[in-house]
């Protein structure tokens, strides 16, 4: 884990997103790297010269931002770019290779229907980079127990798991493995990858109408601090993912959830 993507957006929650990134940086001895996540070229019918000015405000209201959070000993690096957000971090992950991408949610507020935004899901959805998504003014504490569930035990690509085995590794973490036999599940599809078990402490098996139903029956017993999910082209939470943003009624999480890419 070298280095890790912090978009900050025009939300007042991109401090508290900020601040539990560099202490997961602190851990993990990476580099920080933070990308303005609202920018005036996406923006149509504006003339050049005020999207200038706008990406002038937004990349001096990143830097203070970035002032403003306790950042010890971790290398924060901004990233200036033109054009679109998804076309500037992957312009980004080909210079450098990036491990993970830290964002937050749309709001805690119960009366905001939205879990991700636009921009999050967007990220989630259109980028081949882990994604690490965080409840805002979520405090920053070692995960001492991980909840990876999955309706499908098969992982393809060899650094599908390394944000997992990072985790592992970094803090101790305990992964218990819940695997959700949705209805129509194929025998085949339930086979588990041998390293996937190797990380884990258990399976769980069980059936539910959705990983999500799975995971809200299973949470209590557990009672992780870490969720984590497989992102898959016909998977679960792609299906949430269809129209660029997931409602709380569909997905909710109010720990820190690691979305998981074939790479």
């Amino acid at each position: 884990m070298k280095n890790i993507l912090v978009p900050i957006g025009i939300s007042p929650n991109g401090k508290s997103t900020l601040a539990y990134a560099v202490e997961l940086a602190k851990h993990f001895k990476a580099s920080l790297f933070v990308i303005d996540s609202y920018n005036a070229a996406s923006i149509p019918a504006q003339i050049s010269s005020a999207k200038e000015v706008i990406n002038s405000r937004n990349f001096k209201r990143v830097k203070e931002l970035v002032k403003s959070v306790q950042t010890d000993s971790v290398d924060i690096k901004m990233v200036n770019y033109k054009g679109d957000l998804i076309t500037g971090i992957e312009s980004l992950d080909k210079k450098i290779g990036l491990d993970l991408i830290v964002v937050g949610p749309r709001s805690n507020d119960i009366n905001e229907k939205l879990f991700l935004g636009k921009i999050s899901g967007k990220i989630i959805k259109k980028t081949s980079i882990p994604v690490l998504l965080v409840p805002i003014d979520y405090q920053f504490s070692i995960p001492k127990q991980g909840l990876f569930a999955f309706k499908k035990g098969k992982i393809k690509g060899e650094r599908s798991l390394a944000p997992l085995k990072v985790l592992i590794k970094t803090f101790k973490t305990k992964i218990n493995l819940l695997l959700v036999k949705t209805p129509g599940h194929e025998a085949a599809r339930l086979d588990i990858d041998h390293e996937v078990v190797e990380l884990s402490e258990g399976l769980v098996s069980l059936e539910n109408a959705t990983v999500y139903q799975g995971v809200l029956i299973h949470f209590q017993s557990i009672k992780p601090e870490i969720l984590i999910v497989f992102a898959r082209k016909r998977g679960f939470f792609e299906k949430l993912m269809e129209s660029d943003v997931v409602y709380k009624k569909d997905f909710f999480s109010i720990i820190p959830l690691l979305v998981l890419k074939n790479r």
